[in-house]
This record gives structure tokens, sequence and C-alpha cells, in this order.
């Protein structure tokens, strides 16, 4: 009987709720955030192949939030080659998943 590895199952299949590293922008500006972005950026990593990116998501009081400007930094970085797979996190809460 062949082995049946679920991991590998999910990543072909396009898991996108797991990652090797996340970063939480939560109660972030989106300057800061966008800030935050760029530093992890400036040193890639070789311990990690994706990243899921979370912020508060929008409510009643929360006004505007981070995904606009953080969806806006991702898509520049994925149009430069420096990001494989880029996907929202909306039925999840608020967030972004990243394969380099």
């Amino acid at each position: 009987m062949p082995h049946f590895d679920i991991n590998e199952a999910m990543r072909y299949a396009g898991d996108k709720h797991s990652a090797d590293a996340v970063l939480d922008l939560s109660d972030m500006d989106a300057e800061e955030a966008i800030r935050t972005l760029d530093e992890a950026f400036a040193e890639p990593s070789e311990y990690f192949r994706s990243l899921i990116v979370r912020f508060t998501p929008a409510g009643p009081q929360t006004g505007e939030t981070l995904f606009q400007p953080v969806g806006r930094y991702l898509l520049e970085k994925k149009k430069a080659g420096e990001i494989s797979r880029l996907e929202n996190l909306l039925e999840i809460g608020a967030g972004f998943y990243i394969e380099f």
C-alpha cells in the first residue's frame, strides 16, 4: 500500500491556512505595517518558504483596515517576482497567505 502524507497532499491541493511562519500586524497602523513588511522582505529567510500575514479584521468600529495597503504592497512584491503565490485569507479573518 502506498504511503499517504496529508501534509504533502495539502501542499499540492493548495492549503493556505498553515505556513512556515506567521507575521502578525494586528493593532499597527498602515505605516508601521509596511515598515514591518519591508524589514521582513529585506532579509529573506532560508528557514521558511511560506508566510501568513495577519491583521485585525474589519468590523463596525474598526474603520479602515490594513487589507488595502498591505495587499498593494504584497501585490507589488509579487509583480517583482519576490512572491510566487499570494492569496487573501478573508474566510478565516483578515490576512494573506504568501509563498516565496
